[in-house]
């Protein structure tokens, strides 16, 4: 079956900002368009007719992307203007500590960072952006995905994921990676996608030892976190999880809500459980990333 994965958010977001800096028109935002996108979208939107000296209020509902990308925006281009950023009470609980996000807002505005040896795939992510605008190309969401490689880990099976490329500007591209070696997961790259089937011969969850462990750094890729936890408990392994720090300051504090099997109204740890068996209640909250899963969720599996 082929599955249709929604666009990067990641870069759909550096692209909106980019053109909001150089005075460029703003990309249309369809409804299939991740809401974190719109939400950003309808900031910059309200930016562009705001007229100087009038106070203003955007509300981001709990999308730390915007949050993060216009602190700097106004205070790089509308410095001691009378407009406040609101949202969600979960968005502004969330830490106050420069982030990737940060960081990549001023790289956007022309900030000299030095690229250091270890740098965040986000970083290097918006610096190929910057460097390749106005001709970046959107891609479709290697986050996304890892859902669907937890749903063929678990269920077995196979998928096409529309439109990945092997060759990506997203970081989380290592899902593949992982779900090759520690899940049993093979990722073949055509014209029309990735295919991602179970390896017929891998272990099962019948017959593995508790003992046997998964160890993975998500310093940089913690937007997987929710998926191959729940495929780590599904498959009876023990995760050994490190650079998890910034995990508590998600959309909900991902530590805990995966150890209490809880949404939290956060869209990754909704999807997550879901595809691992568990009820979810909150499923609005899957539009913030990808308000086409709950329909090809049951289409795959009630047909």
């Amino acid at each position: 079956m082929t599955v249709q994965l929604p666009i990067s958010k990641s870069i759909a977001n550096r692209i909106l900002l980019l053109q909001a800096i150089h005075g460029d028109p703003l990309m249309r935002v369809p409804e299939e368009m991740p809401d974190d996108v719109r939400v950003l979208r309808d900031a910059l939107m309200h930016l562009r007719e705001h007229k100087n000296g009038e106070p203003l209020t955007l509300y981001l509902k709990n999308c730390g992307t915007a949050l993060r990308f216009l602190q700097v925006h106004l205070a790089q281009c509308y410095p001691g203007e009378p407009i406040q950023l609101t949202g969600d009470a979960r968005l502004m609980e969330r830490d106050g500590a420069p982030t990737t996000q940060t960081t990549s807002a001023m790289i956007m505005h022309g900030a000299d960072v030095p690229a250091e040896a270890d740098e965040s795939p986000y970083i290097t992510m918006t610096r190929r952006v910057v460097q390749a605008y106005p001709n970046v190309r959107l891609e479709q969401d290697w986050s996304s995905a890892a859902f669907w490689y937890e749903h063929v880990a678990l269920h077995g099976g196979e998928l096409l994921l529309e439109g990945l490329t092997d060759e990506s500007l997203q970081g989380d591209r290592v899902v593949a990676d992982i779900y090759a070696a520690h899940f049993g997961v093979q990722t073949t790259f055509t014209a029309e996608g990735a295919q991602i089937s179970a390896v017929s011969h891998w272990p099962t969850a019948i017959g593995r030892q508790q003992s046997t462990a998964v160890n993975i750094d998500f310093m940089h890729y913690p937007d997987l976190y929710p998926a191959i936890a729940m495929t780590c408990e599904r498959l009876g392994l023990i995760l050994h999880a490190t650079g998890t720090d910034r995990l508590i300051y998600k959309e909900s504090n991902r530590l805990e809500a995966v150890a209490r099997h809880e949404t939290r109204h956060d869209h990754r740890m909704a999807m997550a459980l879901m595809v691992a068996g568990w009820p979810v209640d909150d499923q609005e909250c899957i539009d913030k990333s990808y308000p086409m899963f709950l329909e090809q969720w049951k289409m795959i599996n009630f047909g």
